[in-house]
């Protein structure tokens, strides 16, 4: 079992599962898994604290937090049963948000995230969410060799950029306009790996932008991690900023987390947008989560949860997918290819809403993309809202529907299909 006995006699005996139905159950999980956890994990817990910490403490205590997820991540051991605390203050970004201006690969395993905020499902204040470092619009910026940009201002460290950073690069001449990523940066000088840049001077460049984005937040590509009440929101305005989380690795838990990728209206717009990816990830379960809202349209051919690379066996057990889209062909759940899925994944008690503007008719459909060759999803008492089926794609027969379909009631007056 996922949880240690002292969380397990708090929850309902019977089914600690299906107890994450309710707002009480819910509520129970959450404390207890805290009074459990503060005692029982194996190494060390390390705090967050964005309001008040520093990531030149040593956050061991509240009082000496780090000020980030990342620097946390950094001192945990992989397998040594270490934890990390990410508190929240007040409802501003600054004092609730752990920001990200690169990827964080986790790889790490073993590894307990809690965040310290009110359990509320959605859009919960301990949160990890991305930052754009950005020089604005300057013309002080060169390009003297085919790897190098130059400021002649010295303001790249005042900007924030740091190695590992992908950057977007937008000038006036349109001649090294694209994306590179960071490899070494002073004040005055950036060097990004395997550029090719044109030799520009800065009066050729005239006006020129560079600012940092985030494909997605977090790759979870270790196994056995448990991350807790925290939300993953990228709201990057790049149009590669397309996801929250990519999920490679096996055997996580992820418990009351909202995961929210795609939230600017740029990368929204693309039919890769997506809050999950799961490529190669196996027997992950997902309890009480949240994916997406509908703050942000989305357009095209797109998914909630999108399925990479072959992986099996991953579970979702009262979750929730929330889609806002006019687009007749956006989907809540996309398989890319052929080889997307390899085993069967499992649905249980999961609510299915596309938010429809301006009274739009129903999206088509909530399966969308490539027919797996192998594999099957299996949607056991799920319910589904604002798409006209669970999959009408033509020949897709891996989806299978258990104590899902609703009875139509007539002049009811209760709607059972919309």
């Amino acid at each position: 079992m996922l949880f240690p006995n002292a969380v397990r006699d708090r929850l309902n005996r019977s089914d600690p599962v299906r107890s994450l139905s309710y707002g009480v159950g819910l509520g129970t999980l959450m404390q207890s898994l805290e009074e459990s956890l503060s005692n029982e994990i194996a190494g060390t817990w390390y705090y967050v604290d964005p309001t008040d910490g520093s990531n030149s403490a040593d956050g061991l205590t509240l009082a000496t937090a780090l000020k980030d997820i990342q620097t946390a991540y950094g001192k945990c051991v992989s397998g040594a049963g270490d934890g990390i605390r990410v508190y929240s203050r007040g409802t501003t970004g600054a004092g609730t948000t752990s920001y990200l201006d690169t990827p964080l690969t986790w790889s790490k395993w073993g590894i307990t995230v809690v965040g310290i905020s009110a359990p509320t499902k959605m859009s919960q204040r301990s949160r990890v969410s991305n930052v754009v470092r950005t020089t604005g619009a300057i013309t002080t910026i060169a390009f003297p060799s085919s790897t190098t940009i130059t400021d002649s201002d010295e303001g790249f460290l005042t900007a924030g950029f740091e190695v590992g950073n992908l950057i977007e690069i937008d000038t006036t001449s349109n001649v090294n306009d694209g994306q590179e990523i960071i490899t070494a940066v002073t004040a005055g000088t950036i060097t990004c790996g395997g550029a090719t840049f044109t030799i520009e001077v800065a009066g050729t460049t005239l006006s020129t932008t560079i600012a940092s984005y985030v494909t997605h937040l977090i790759e979870v590509s270790g196994s056995n991690n448990t991350f807790i009440n925290l939300q993953m929101f990228n709201s990057d305005p790049n149009v590669l900023g397309v996801g929250a989380l990519l999920l490679t690795g096996n055997r996580n838990a992820f418990i009351s987390c909202h995961v929210y990728g795609a939230g600017h209206a740029t990368p929204a717009a693309a039919a890769g947008a997506y809050d999950l990816r799961l490529s190669g990830a196996n027997e992950n379960t997902f309890y009480g989560c949240v994916f997406g809202g509908n703050t942000t349209e989305r357009s095209g051919l797109s998914g909630n949860i999108l399925y990479g690379a072959a992986g099996a066996q991953n579970k979702f057990v009262d979750c929730e997918i929330y889609c806002h889209s006019a687009a007749s062909g956006k989907g809540a759940i996309k398989t890319e290819g052929a080889t997307s899925l390899n085993g069967m994944e499992v649905y249980t008690r999961c609510r299915f809403i596309a938010w429809k503007p301006n009274g739009a008719p129903a999206l088509a459909s909530a399966f969308i993309g490539t027919k797996p060759n192998s594999g099957y999803f299996l949607m056991d008492a799920c319910s589904l809202f604002g798409w006209a089926a669970w999959d009408d794609q033509a020949g897709n027969d891996t989806v299978y529907v258990a104590n899902s379909a609703a009875v139509a009631t007539g002049a009811g007056g209760i709607a059972t299909t919309v």
